[in-house]
C-alpha cells in the first residue's frame, strides 16, 4: 500500500470520480477485487474491457477501470459530553 508519508518530494494524485484507471492484472486479481479497491463496479469493468459473463482475466493483462463512487473519508469520533474517560 502506498504511504504518502514516505516520499516527501513526490506530488501524490489521487484517482477522482469520472477518471479511467490502466490498470495491469497482478497475480491472485479478480474482477470483483479490483471493484472494490478502486470503488467501481463489475458490470462496468466487464463492459469497458469486453470480458465474458465468466469475467476471466490473465496476469500483465492490462485493464480499464472507470472510477464511479467517491472514496470516502474516515471519520474521526466526536467525543460527547457523557462519555467517561478511565
Amino acid at each position: 500500500m502506498y504511504n504518502s508519508y514516505m516520499y516527501d518530494n513526490e506530488r501524490v494524485s489521487f484517482p477522482r470520480v469520472g477518471e479511467i484507471i490502466l490498470y495491469t492484472v497482478n497475480r491472485g486479481d479478480n474482477v470483483y477485487r479490483l471493484a472494490k479497491t478502486f470503488n467501481s463496479d463489475v458490470e462496468w469493468i466487464k463492459a469497458m474491457n469486453q470480458l465474458n459473463d465468466e469475467a476471466l482475466i490473465d496476469v500483465n493483462q492490462q485493464l480499464l477501470i472507470p472510477m464511479l463512487y467517491q472514496q470516502q473519508k474516515p471519520q474521526t469520533y466526536q467525543r460527547q459530553s457523557y462519555d467517561l474517560y478511565f
